[in-house]
């Protein structure tokens, strides 16, 4: 697979990276524009820190969706996905569901696969949290939900663009594939944005937390700050709308921890109004 010193290798594309390929060539349909903003995780830092004490340590991703989620509650207009056609198609989910991406090993090739919170809009931060352990700790082959993945891999590229072709025009099941929105992270290394390619109407990228100076009520403190960006399908919705939606995650995620009820089962989010 991988060439010797000084000669130039010619191969098919590998399996492992089929899926990938057959997802880029789908995503050219979609019209993306990017918006992002910088978010002060001292609150996330401070529930972290507390999850640690009362249970099941919860990664930062979970707390992004947990926010994603609840606001998507709010514009049912953007839990939807378009189909491209000479007649195009509009569906809007009742459900909100969460994709996210995770680095995983086929072989000797390092791959980026996706997981699937249905419902994160309904679940708990300790439960989003088992979903996330469950795609990370097994192998891909000891993954029930990429049996899928691995059938497209096997197939020959010409029939794998067709069969993910087929998966993808079906509205009424994208959601169950795709989520009604993706997150995306690169903020385990020293990256500071990250502006993903979509496949659905909203996705998010996450870059790392750093310790940057900021303003606050005219004094410099020093506050753990990400960024925090959102690509969105053009034709579903409009940029104003998607700066909202992106504004009210900020606040969301800066808002006080302490009035927000702990079993999450109802989040009053009071600073957003109503």
């Amino acid at each position: 697979m991988y060439r010797a010193r000084g000669k130039t290798s010619i191969y098919p594309m590998p399996q492992a990276r089929r899926h990938t390929y057959h997802f880029l060539d789908y995503a050219k349909e979609f019209k993306a524009v990017y918006l992002d903003t910088e978010i002060d995780m001292s609150v996330v830092k401070q529930r972290r820190a507390e999850s640690t004490v009362t249970g099941e340590r919860i990664s930062y991703i979970v707390y992004l969706i947990e926010a994603i989620s609840r606001i998507l509650q709010r514009y049912p207009e953007a839990n939807a996905s378009v189909k491209h056609g000479l007649i195009p198609k509009m569906a809007v989910y009742s459900n909100v569901s969460a994709k996210f991406t995770m680095d995983k090993s086929i072989g000797e090739s390092r791959v980026v696969l996706s997981g699937l919170i249905a419902d994160s809009d309904q679940k708990s931060v300790e439960e989003m949290q088992k979903v996330i352990n469950y795609y990370r700790e097994r192998e891909v082959n000891d993954i029930t939900e990429f049996k899928g993945v691995r059938k497209l891999q096997s197939l020959p590229m010409w029939l794998g663009k067709i069969a993910y072709r087929l998966a993808m025009g079906n509205l009424e099941s994208r959601d169950k594939l795709q989520g009604t929105f993706t997150i995306t992270s690169l903020g385990h290394r020293p990256i500071q944005a990250f502006y993903p390619i979509i496949s659905n109407t909203l996705c998010f990228g996450v870059g790392t937390i750093e310790d940057k100076p900021v303003a606050i009520a005219r004094q410099i403190v020093i506050r753990p700050m990400m960024k925090l960006s959102l690509a969105f399908d053009h034709r579903a919705i409009d940029g104003a709308l998607a700066a909202d939606i992106l504004a009210e995650v900020k606040e969301f995620l800066e808002f006080d921890s302490s009035s927000i009820q702990k079993n999450n089962e109802e989040i009053e989010v009071s600073f957003i109004g109503s």
